[in-house]
């Protein structure tokens, strides 16, 4: 079933019968397919309370305005669009080598929401569980590499969106990375800049989100459920792109942070 309503979206996101697809487990320690059988994304029940605790109490210790600030100061610095976020969070969460993180982030994001990874995805989770410590505190680590894999995933890619939807003018270097093969920067006008980041990043949000499906599981049936986000959010100024009811988004806050920091410099006339 397909869902693009949105009413009845909320009212799925909202009842506990409808749980995520859940992670195969039984998985190698150390590979993509047991990392996604640890998160709490996967999970359901008391596991996935247990879990998502963690995640937010690793982003309870992020402050959104430092974030904004680090990511503004990247941004300005012409750092790549896409490696902002794992940037950003990597170094607030006290990891030195972020080079090395952005790299395994990019290599085990690719099969983390599909579960199709590979000897590259294995070898980039192994090397995360390295990186991101603290050591012997496994659930903790994997709550860490959570934030850091959906920021990677999610916020890099409304920010890329977002970026898409500029409208023709000055060329800024900063949004150089995030353009085409071809080098050329996405262009921002006058209008543009006088736009706010915010308003951009919501319609962007509503129109053109990072994930335009977010999949359940009838848990009575076994029945399949697809929900259209981009339908869905359609003509609501309530979006749905982060999530609602039982399950919503514990890093949206953060994920705008960053995100308004980025297109604030970017947008910043010149």
């Amino acid at each position: 079933m397909r869902i693009t309503d949105h009413a009845a979206a909320r009212a799925v996101l909202s009842d506990p019968s409808y749980v995520p697809p859940p992670a195969p487990s039984g998985a190698p320690f150390g590979t993509l397919a047991w990392l996604r059988s640890q998160v709490s994304r996967f999970a359901s029940g008391p596991v996935h309370a247990e879990r998502r605790a963690l995640v937010e109490e690793c982003l309870s210790a992020l402050d959104p305005s430092a974030l904004r600030a680090a990511a503004a100061i990247r941004a300005a610095l012409g750092v790549e669009l896409a490696e902002i976020p794992a940037r950003v969070l990597g170094e607030a969460l006290g990891i030195e080598d972020t080079d090395a993180l952005v790299r395994a982030v990019d290599a085990a994001a690719t099969g983390y929401l599909s579960g199709d990874g590979g000897p590259e995805a294995d070898a980039a989770v192994a090397t995360l569980l390295v990186l991101v410590g603290p050591a012997g505190d496994l659930p903790r680590v994997v709550a860490r590499i959570t934030v850091l894999l959906q920021a990677h995933g999610a916020t890099a890619g409304l920010l890329r969106n977002a970026v898409a939807r500029l409208p023709p003018g000055p060329a800024l270097e900063a949004a150089a990375p995030a353009s085409a093969p071809g080098g050329s920067a996405p262009d921002v006008s006058a209008a543009a800049g006088s736009a706010t980041a915010g308003r951009l990043l919501l319609e962007t949000l509503r129109r053109d989100p990072p994930l335009l499906v977010t999949r359940r599981v009838d848990a009575h049936q076994g029945a399949p459920v697809e929900i259209d986000l981009v339908a869905a959010n359609e003509g609501h100024d309530e979006h749905l792109t982060f999530g609602h009811g039982l399950r919503p988004c514990p890093g949206a806050e953060h994920a705008m942070a960053i995100a308004t920091g980025v297109l604030e410099t970017i947008m910043e006339p010149r």
